[in-house]
């Protein structure tokens, strides 16, 4: 069996860190041939990317409402033809705008993974369009549901909340299977003895929709309760110096601070006690998972595809309200009773368990098998 997965880039992502187990876990598997294309020279993850097959192929396309798009894919399409996948497994919406414009052949199946509500892809009436914006997914939208193929293609719902975006606004002549999310548990599991140090950690792009201001507030109202913690905040993106700011408003230089994208971050999550997530959407949450394999129970608020990981008072915490007094209540709670703390951890990293990579890519096989 070749199977090609195609992702934009190796930014800093779930999606793109997903993507990189799957592949390095099926390359184990004995028939099986995996290839890894990405369209720009970016690679953060350039640690995991030296046993696969990887390729940089630039390929893009843009859409014209004039019917005149501004296309580069004939590297790819080349490369395509030479490889001959059964499978092109895809991922992100860029990636399906761009594979519209290439030919396959008939005996190629593809599998699109939904790594959140692609918005893109939004069923939108055509009286409704009252901007370019919405014009403009309204015509991607139609070139890439035309690409695919009734008989083979299907898609991946990775939550709840996901599934219930594809029935909405997807055809159902297109198959869609529920299949959660994997993680390399055995990479994020503690095997260590060292001393838990009195600290939390989130991880995550910084951007609105992940939330951390909500987190930086919950650590100034455990300072302002009388606890030493410290809070660990791992990812970048544009909302860096707002938050940074935040912490110095809050006079929090001593209990809060931004790290940046890092390699490793199981080494923040070993010495840490609790994982605190503040995500306003979040369509899985990987990065739960990973908390959870580490042996961290959970304090987070309600992004909806993390409903389907939380267990209330077994492997963490669910606030439905984004308050920051409400967070700090639980985190209070799971500071005072470490027991509690260790025997939610302890349940954590046991469910976790049933999301190993290895797992998930024989759920994998037998869907591109199907």
């Amino acid at each position: 069996m070749k199977i090609l997965h195609i992702i934009p880039s190796l930014d800093k992502g779930g999606a793109e860190r997903l993507t990189l187990d799957i592949v390095r876990s099926l390359k184990d598997i004995p028939h099986v041939e995996v290839a890894l294309v990405i369209f720009r020279n970016q690679n953060n993850y350039s640690f995991l990317t030296d046993e696969i097959d990887f390729k940089v192929i630039p390929s893009f396309y843009t859409p014209s409402l004039k019917g005149k798009g501004n296309k580069e894919v004939k590297d790819l399409q080349h490369y395509i033809d030479s490889f001959k996948p059964g499978i092109i497994h895809s991922h992100l919406f860029e990636t399906e705008v761009v594979l519209s414009q290439v030919k396959l052949s008939k005996d190629v199946k593809r599998v699109v993974h939904f790594h959140d509500n692609m918005n893109q892809l939004k069923r939108i009436k055509l009286k409704s369009i009252h901007n370019k914006a919405t014009l403009t997914n309204y015509y991607e939208r139609k070139i890439v549901l035309k690409s695919w193929s009734k008989n083979r293609t299907q898609t991946i719902s990775i939550s709840k909340d996901t599934e219930k975006f594809i029935d909405r606004n997807i055809p159902h002549k297109f198959k869609v299977t529920f299949l959660k999310n994997g993680i390399n548990v055995k990479r994020f599991e503690n095997k260590s003895n060292d001393v838990k140090e009195n600290r939390l950690v989130i991880i995550g792009s910084l951007v609105d929709k992940k939330g951390q201001q909500l987190a930086i507030e919950t650590i100034a109202e455990l300072v302002k309760r009388g606890y030493d913690y410290k809070l660990d905040i791992l990812g970048d993106g544009k909302d860096f110096k707002k938050l940074s700011d935040l912490i110095n408003a809050l006079n929090l230089n001593e209990h809060a601070t931004l790290h940046g994208n890092v390699d490793y971050p199981e080494t923040f999550l070993h010495k840490a006690k609790i994982y605190i997530h503040t995500a306003k959407y979040e369509p899985f949450g990987l990065v739960v998972l990973e908390a959870m394999a580490a042996g961290l129970p959970v304090v987070c608020t309600d992004g909806y595809g993390n409903r389907d990981l939380i267990k209330e008072g077994k492997n963490g915490f669910m606030i439905t309200e984004r308050n920051s007094s409400l967070l700090a209540d639980k985190i209070e709670m799971l500071i005072n009773n470490d027991d509690l703390r260790k025997n939610m951890g302890d349940f954590a990293n046991r469910y976790s368990h049933k999301f190993d990579i290895n797992i998930y890519t024989e759920k994998l096989l037998e869907l591109y098998q199907d």
